[in-house]
């Protein structure tokens, strides 16, 4: 995965809302947002796009988002995107998942909060 779009955030959320908020701050500090509102394809999404960073839901509509965790972090060509939790079930995370993350942001998030996280998630080095 060597051509990475820094300024392409895959997020992966089921609640609209939630998604077309985030989908609008990114966009306005220059970001392209691409959100999935279902998860069966956020690996091959993640692996085609090369994105900056993953903003992922635990709690989707058709996965659970651990398991899109596992598969992106034990998939060779996407496991150097940096991803972060944003949900309202951060309990369902375990310390190994925890490892595996960028950051963790709790529901309601803190929109701040959650963007720098994103901007520091996207100006991370990929060895």
């Amino acid at each position: 995965m060597a051509d990475w779009n820094l300024k392409k955030v895959v997020v992966v959320d089921g609640d609209g809302e939630f998604d077309d908020g985030l989908a609008r701050r990114l966009r306005d500090r220059g970001y392209e947002p691409m959100v999935i509102r279902r998860g069966a394809q956020a690996v091959k999404v993640v692996k085609d796009s090369k994105p900056g960073a993953v903003v992922l839901e635990l709690a989707l509509p058709d996965r659970d988002g651990r398991q899109i965790l596992k598969e992106i972090k034990d998939d060779w060509d996407a496991k150097k995107v940096p991803v972060i939790i944003a949900s309202g079930y951060l309990s369902r995370l375990d310390a190994q998942g925890r490892s595996q993350v960028e950051a963790v942001v709790s529901k309601p998030v803190d929109w701040d909060q959650l963007l720098d996280q994103i901007q520091r998630a996207c100006t991370k080095k990929r060895d």
